[in-house]
């Protein structure tokens, strides 16, 4: 299924170059970035070099693109990616891989909050810059952050946070012309709902056989 992916991404990212005149930094952003959340929403370790690659070229391209609080997003990203990797492979019980869970729903407030207090910090840094859209840039970066860091931690619900995103993001690419990145959201959208509905059903399985 790996290979179909790759091959369908790089189809998909040579025909967008090719209709909107992009770039072959866009174009490689684009396919790294397919193949690095197919993999994570199937749970392959994998996906974590893919992402390092795919965030240091999102840098260059969003610098490009007027976007510089998605492109200092890409540092964090970098970061915590590292991070993330050691967590899948070590953060489990006694040094295990670590295991697909859920967040209380408490968390949900707390979630709230930490979005609003990190918007409300980086508006005024993205007007000081004179970043595209400030407000929406800001809040669907502070969202992704949280979103990624609930990965790292294999919570679930961090699918739910990137459908949010994913779809607010999409028309804001467009806005900055960077076609193969909006049609990219658009696959992340469809794969972000395929990792919800797989971690849910991976969780359920591994419930299950710990009950039994």
């Amino acid at each position: 299924m790996l290979a179909v992916v790759i091959s369908v991404s790089i189809l998909i990212g040579l025909l967008l170059k090719n209709v909107y005149k992009g770039e072959w930094v866009e174009f490689a952003a684009f396919v790294t970035g397919v193949v690095g959340v197919y993999l994570v929403a199937v749970e392959h370790i994998i996906n974590w070099p893919v992402g390092l690659v795919n965030v240091s070229i999102y840098a260059w391209v969003f610098y490009k693109g007027g976007l510089p609080a998605d492109m200092t997003l890409q540092f964090f990203y970098f970061a915590v990616g590292i991070q993330g990797w050691y967590f899948w492979a070590h953060g489990g019980d006694q040094k295990a891989s670590l295991k697909i869970s859920r967040i209380p729903p408490m968390w949900w407030a707390y979630i709230a909050g930490i979005i609003g207090v990190g918007t409300a910090i980086y508006v005024p840094i993205i007007r000081h810059y004179q970043g595209a859209s400030p407000f929406v840039d800001s809040i669907l970066t502070v969202t992704s952050i949280v979103a990624q860091l609930l990965i790292n931690a294999k919570k679930i619900e961090n699918w739910i946070l990137w459908i949010i995103v994913d779809v607010a993001y999409i028309p804001l690419y467009v806005s900055r012309h960077l076609y193969s990145t909006a049609y990219l959201y658009a696959i992340f959208l469809l794969l972000a709902v395929f990792g919800l509905v797989g971690w849910i059903k991976a969780y359920r399985a591994e419930t299950s056989i710990a009950g039994a």
